[in-house]
């Protein structure tokens, strides 16, 4: 339990105007656990009369998969398994075929290093205890193979090729996990102005997993409640930025600890304008 001192903190911020997400990302990193920070901000915000609130959920225009349960992207045929509303999320099957995710595990693992976040303070890259894993990243067209990829998850989110950052893998062990955490740049943080000058906000993310783990490894949203479980060729989309600019602090996700076997997966995440 959040203790009453961490509780009063909530409410005092909400009230002089902070926004929920900047609230979680300081209890983030004093190491309160992540479904904590979520509830004592979504408890706060329905007692706190005239609260910051964020938008609704942002699916982007004609995305097929906020409403049809089947489209042709590309070479294959995709079908939803789970859709949930806010945030604006959809999990889909048939995204990477079982070849594809042998080869993208099999071209990362000499090239694995610990994984990194980005500093809100500074903008520079750092290793936290909160996530645990090792990653490899390829640039954009790296090879054929990933082009063929990149090129189907452009058609699939409906933004170019352009907007997406490179392709990374991430490797978790026994253990391994990413507590709670936000994809976008918050904008009000200093370290986030370095990366938003290289193609503005980030709007969504595409995790595609490239394995079973034998348990745990779900994608959790602890506003939601809602949990993905990994499974080879599927992808979980999610999106937090609409066409205003305006972000959705109901993405709150993380990646659950690996309770047996190990996960892999490949990240997409997409930008407003051109990455560079």
């Amino acid at each position: 339990m959040l203790s009453a001192d961490w509780n009063s903190w909530v409410r005092e911020n909400l009230e002089r105007g902070c926004t929920p997400d900047s609230l979680v990302q300081v209890m983030l990193a004093r190491r309160i656990d992540g479904k904590e920070a979520a509830l004592a901000v979504t408890q706060a915000l329905a007692a706190v009369d005239g609260a910051p609130t964020s938008t609704g959920p942002c699916w982007p225009d004609r995305f097929a998969f906020r409403s049809a349960n089947r489209a042709i992207v590309g070479d294959r045929t995709l079908r939803v398994i789970a859709r949930i509303e806010r945030p604006a999320a959809v999990l889909l099957e048939n995204v990477l075929s079982p070849q594809e995710c042998q080869y993208l595990i099999a071209l990362s693992k000499q090239q694995m290093r610990p994984s990194t976040v980005v500093s809100p303070d500074t903008g520079e890259i750092a290793m936290i205890e909160a996530r645990s894993s090792e990653g490899a990243w390829f640039v954009r067209g790296h090879d054929a193979t990933i082009a063929a990829i990149e090129t189907r998850l452009a058609e699939l989110m409906r933004v170019p090729v352009e907007h997406g950052e490179g392709l990374q893998v991430l490797h978790y062990r026994a253990g391994g996990e990413y507590r709670p955490h936000y994809d976008y740049f918050p904008p009000e943080q200093s370290g986030s102005a370095p990366h938003l000058a290289r193609g503005g906000q980030r709007t969504a993310s595409l995790i595609m997993y490239l394995n079973n783990p034998d348990a745990g490894g779900e994608t959790v949203f602890p506003l939601a409640g809602a949990a993905f479980v990994p499974r080879r060729g599927n992808a979980l989309y999610f999106a937090y930025c609409d066409g205003l600019g305006r972000l959705d602090s109901s993405s709150l996700h993380g990646g659950a600890p690996v309770a047996g076997g190990e996960k892999w997966i490949a990240t997409k995440w997409v930008r407003q304008q051109p990455y560079r």
